[in-house]
């Protein structure tokens, strides 16, 4: 059918959730007097206006689909406090749907980011008529949206987020989360106190008992594993979900991987691709969803339904793509590489593969004045970007490796052990891989850490080791390119600003400087190749 043929009819209300709260509502039918299987599509980004035309015009593909806006957003009444209330609020619009007329005993689910959280929210109860989802670019687990090994990362997303439709003006800027103490920083920024947000800045320990609590997002915790629907997942290899959601598929039980399939292209949370690269960026020929799979979404629903063959989705597998390289590859696992190589960082800050005599290099940690890098690793919002020149301020220290002799392709999780010292009583050590092409540097990966994580009883100016677990990534280093591993104490604003002071970070009134070691010779990265 010419797209300009097409013409859903359109139905809006005001669906009732239990508490009383009504939430904006458009049905979309390609036709009307049948009953036809549903999608639910729940958004809390909405703005002023909808554009109901393109709802209209719209390729459902024969599905209905119920597209809602998330409590307190859009034309929705009610406060938006994320993730608290997406639990009840998706039971009740499922309870709502099964009462309509165009309903045939059929729920399909989808969503990317937030919107899959919405849905995630409620997969612990398996409701029985809900037949499959495509939930991307969406980790299951709160803490790690929020934490990365205990460190807080940037909460602009949840202040903007919070009551948007009722507090039009927060106290907010990104250095806001400079300011000494954390803790009751949401009367600050709000002007009244939120419960909620300051449970978020307050249990940087994962094995915390908040996080087993709804709260702390107990709903959510491990929907992709028990539920028993098929699910199609989705990453980029510069989503900021990246390494939980390769967890959770490499870690899904055999029979519910069989069931579902994943794909990891080489973009960012915008996993698709489909948005224009910037000018002088890698191109990824072949990558880009609307290249390779464009309906991906009603393939798979129709796959599940009507056990119609797959296209480019392989059932049980892991698509993904070799950055710098291609074509795609299937796996039913993401694996680290055959061959394990470790280059050791030299006194003479060089990547080397074999270790030098034991050096220091000492560089001064001033949190006042923090150290930012371009883009991000996964971790944070920011992707792939170019990189500043080597050693560009006085508190980063860069480790360049020699020119590779033949092409190598990297695949897997590098790790990276760092020994280190420092005169304070705890510290953060952040570190940034990075591949040197011709064009320019460019991001691979990045991580962070503190001394006291690793060990909590630390004395300044002893040695401690801290060992990183970099993300799953694929991508070809080509003759003559190098790598480059970064080392400082700061990334903002992508990471909460160490103090250098013990404790919890949200209670900190104060700061300190302090003088960091990297100890060579025994630190080194250990990289998996094909």
């Amino acid at each position: 059918m010419n797209h300009s043929e097409i013409c859903n009819q359109l139905f809006e209300y005001m669906v009732p959730m239990r508490d009383g709260v009504k939430l904006y509502t458009v049905i979309q039918l390609p036709v009307t007097g049948q009953k036809l299987p549903v999608i639910i599509k729940r958004n809390p980004y909405a703005g002023d206006v909808l554009d109901l035309e393109a709802f209209r015009k719209e390729n459902t593909h024969g599905y209905a689909v119920v597209y809602q806006e998330c409590r307190g957003t859009g034309r929705s009444e009610g406060d938006c406090i994320p993730y608290i209330n997406e639990h009840n609020d998706g039971l009740d619009l499922l309870d709502w749907i099964r009462k309509q007329d165009f309903y045939n005993g059929e729920l399909f689910l989808s969503g990317a980011s937030y919107l899959a959280s919405v849905h995630l929210s409620y997969l612990n109860t398996n409701p029985p008529d809900v037949k499959a989802a495509c939930l991307m670019v969406q980790d299951c687990r709160r803490y790690n949206l929020l934490y990365r090994n205990g460190v807080l990362k940037n909460r602009s997303w949840t202040v903007g987020m919070y009551k948007k439709n009722t507090i039009k003006k927060k106290n907010f800027a990104v250095e806001t989360f400079r300011t000494l103490p954390l803790a009751g920083m949401s009367e600050k920024i709000f002007g009244e106190y939120s419960e909620a947000f300051e449970n978020e800045i307050s249990h940087p320990d994962p094995a915390d008992p908040f996080w087993q609590t709804p709260e702390g997002g107990s709903h959510y915790a491990n929907a992709y594993s028990d539920c028993d629907i098929p699910i199609l997942m989705a990453t980029g290899y510069y989503d900021i979900y990246t390494d939980g959601l390769l967890k959770i598929w490499n870690t899904l039980p055999e029979a519910r991987r069989k069931d579902c399939a994943m794909i990891m292209t080489p973009f960012d949370h915008g996993w698709t691709g489909n948005s224009a690269p910037a000018e002088g960026f890698p191109t990824f020929p072949g990558a880009r969803m609307r290249e390779v799979c464009p309906d991906y979404e009603y393939i798979w629903f129709d796959h599940i339904r009507l056990g119609t063959p797959l296209q480019f989705i392989r059932r049980g597998e892991i698509a993904y793509y070799p950055m710098f390289e291609g074509p795609w590859r299937y796996e039913k696992c993401f694996t680290n590489g055959n061959n394990a190589v470790t280059l050791y960082l030299t006194g003479d800050k060089k990547l080397s593969a074999y270790p030098d005599s034991t050096n220091e290099i000492t560089y001064f940690y001033n949190p006042f004045a923090p150290a930012s890098f371009k883009g991000s690793g996964c971790y944070t919002f920011g992707s792939m970007q170019y990189q500043d020149p080597p050693d560009f301020r006085y508190d980063v220290i860069s480790f360049l490796s020699d020119p590779f002799e033949q092409d190598c392709l990297v695949k897997g999780g590098s790790e990276v052990e760092l020994h280190v010292k420092s005169t304070a009583p705890d510290t953060c050590f952040y570190i940034r891989l990075s591949i040197v092409r011709e064009d320019g540097t460019l991001t691979l990966r990045d991580d962070i850490d503190t001394i006291c994580r690793t060990v909590p009883e630390y004395i300044p100016g002893e040695e401690a080791v801290l060992h990183y677990q970099l993300a799953g990534h694929c991508y070809r280093v080509k003759k003559g390119e190098r790598l480059r591993l970064d080392v400082s104490s700061s990334n903002v604003p992508h990471f909460l600003v160490h103090t250098n002071r013990k404790g919890p970070m949200v209670e900190q009134t104060g700061a300190d400087v302090a003088y960091n070691t990297v100890v060579t010779g025994k630190s080194g990265i250990t990289i998996y190749t094909e």
